[in-house]
């Protein structure tokens, strides 16, 4: 595979944008040592699914995961998948879903670049397809990643992603068939920032906003742009 380090600027700024406030994040100072974490208990003392429930619809005012977990509804995934063991979680937030232009419903499940205001302007095999890549099988952390990339298997199923939507035309990145994943710690600031040194980085160019949030049944990462479900070649 060819190492291709291409990132729209427009991913670095809504990233920065996007604050993420969440327990437990892993964040390393100076330099990469795996017993160096925050003061922060990782922990979240419950499964996954229970989880993501608590911050969608748990109160009026911490609704963070509210469009995630309205497209698990709508697409008809079966809820138990988040309450397996032994996988890693990947969550969007609102603000993933709905940014104009290179949100979700914008660049990834549209190719007209326009935002739609529902779930139900997609089909709700689009939509599964897509929370099915964002659970991978095995559990992943800054603990075991290494600083090269790891090729995962996710719960899409194989051919999912033969062919590039015209939503998915990003330079140097190719389809999918076998719906894996590259992950990796980014050895290093993407932007010289203590605020944001050695994230977990998907299919080269995509980082976890806050990682390693540590459910009983797995782990649970957050993003705040869009992964693409194709790969860099």
């Amino acid at each position: 595979m060819k190492k291709i380090k291409y990132c729209p600027v427009i991913l670095f700024v809504l990233l920065f944008m996007s604050v993420v406030v969440l327990p437990g994040c892993y964040k390393l100072q100076t330099n990469f040592h795996r017993s160096t974490t925050d003061t922060l208990d990782a922990h979240l003392y419950k499964d996954s699914w229970s989880y993501l429930k608590s911050r969608a619809y748990g109160s009026t005012t911490d609704t963070i995961f509210r469009r995630m977990y309205d497209a698990i509804i709508y697409s008809g995934i079966d809820t138990n998948v988040y309450k397996q063991p032994g996988k890693t979680f990947i969550f969007f937030t609102n603000v993933m879903v709905t940014t104009k232009t290179t949100g979700l419903w914008a660049a990834v499940l549209t190719s007209t670049n326009k935002a739609a205001i529902s779930w139900k302007s997609y089909s709700a095999a689009d939509v599964k397809n897509y929370l099915q890549y964002l659970i991978i099988n095995g559990t992943y952390s800054h603990y075991n990643l290494p600083t090269h990339d790891v090729t995962v298997t996710t719960m899409a199923a194989p051919g999912t992603y033969t062919s590039n939507p015209p939503g998915f035309k990003i330079p140097g990145f190719v389809t999918n068939p076998n719906s894996t994943m590259y992950i990796e710690v980014l050895n290093g600031s993407p932007n010289n920032s203590n605020t944001f040194n050695y994230p977990i980085t998907v299919n080269d160019v995509f980082y976890v906003a806050t990682s390693d949030l540590l459910a009983t049944n797995g782990v649970v990462d957050v993003i705040s742009t869009p992964i693409y479900p194709i790969l860099p070649y």
